[in-house]
């Protein structure tokens, strides 16, 4: 048992230095105390991107994960593209892609397996469609989750949406529009299905 501890507490600090190494190289500007638990994340950043911060204290779980499953935490950054995650940040086996603006807030969990994409990643004319040089011409808008938002597992996050601060995102929902601060919402598309008090325990 206590070998196993300490294989892992080597393992997460070996993960992290390689990961603070990559990001340095991508010209990251990320802050202190960057943890990496279960497996190394893959990190897609177009060089040269100056618009890419990462806060204090992110943690960062994948495949072997109860939640996770087999997913890998992917984070990939177009060119001119920004992207922000705050301090406090939880992500568990998250596929991220930003092609215009993603803001993660301070003490965000992000559940296993869910998906923010900030683009349709295709047009939706067939006919631009049907043109392989213009086949990756979809719309993007930019997607805000703001602080102390927690999301559950297998979410997908579209693009343009504002999730409000300290709202809690049901397990398997599609966020299509902007989810109000202080709410639960949930379902396909999500919708608020209640709002909270700021101390109120939910069962």
């Amino acid at each position: 048992m206590l070998w196993k501890k300490l294989r892992k507490a080597l393992t997460n600090r070996i993960y992290t230095v390689i990961l603070k190494m990559e990001l340095y190289a991508f010209g990251v500007k990320f802050g202190k105390g960057l943890f990496v638990m279960n497996a190394y994340p893959c990190i897609e950043i177009y060089r040269g991107n100056e618009g890419v911060f990462i806060g204090n204290k992110l943690t960062i779980n994948g495949n072997n994960n109860c939640t996770a499953g087999n997913a890998v935490c992917r984070i990939s950054v177009a060119k001119d593209a920004f992207l922000k995650i705050g301090n406090n940040v939880g992500m568990n086996g998250v596929n991220l892609f930003c092609s215009k603006s993603i803001v993660i807030g301070n003490n965000t969990i992000i559940g296993g397996g869910t998906k923010i994409f900030d683009t349709n990643f295709h047009s939706l004319d067939y006919m631009v469609r049907r043109d392989k040089k213009r086949f990756n011409e979809g719309r993007s808008a930019a997607i805000t989750i703001e602080d102390d938002v927690f999301i559950g597992t297998n979410c997908i996050i579209e693009k343009g949406v504002r999730i409000g601060a300290r709202s809690i995102i049901a397990a398997g929902s599609v966020v299509v529009k902007d989810v109000p601060p202080d709410c639960v919402a949930g379902g396909n598309p999500c919708k608020v299905i209640k709002n909270i008090s700021k101390n109120e325990e939910l069962v």
